[in-house]
């Protein structure tokens, strides 16, 4: 089975399955493009805990801290999921 990319300059191509969830470059201009899908349905249950975690965090931080509290845990708990989601 393959998969259709879209690339920022609209050529449309067709992906193979080991690059779903991945990232792959347009044959056309040559840019990186990111595939959508998944590899393993368990990757998207980390995803979903990921973000109920990331909800539950800055909730808790808006009733301790207030707003400014809540902003700062949202980013900083953002950008680690972010960095640990690139490295996997």
């Amino acid at each position: 089975m393959t998969r259709r990319a879209t690339c920022a300059c609209g050529n449309e191509f067709e992906v193979a399955d080991d690059l779903l969830g991945g990232i792959t470059n347009c044959p056309r201009c040559g840019k990186a493009v990111e595939v959508e899908g998944l590899r393993d349905p368990a990757w998207r249950l980390l995803q979903v805990a990921a973000a109920a975690g990331w909800a539950s965090a800055t909730a808790a931080a808006y009733f301790s801290w207030g707003a400014g509290g809540a902003a700062l845990t949202a980013l900083c708990v953002g950008a680690i999921l972010w960095l640990v989601s690139r490295a996997l």
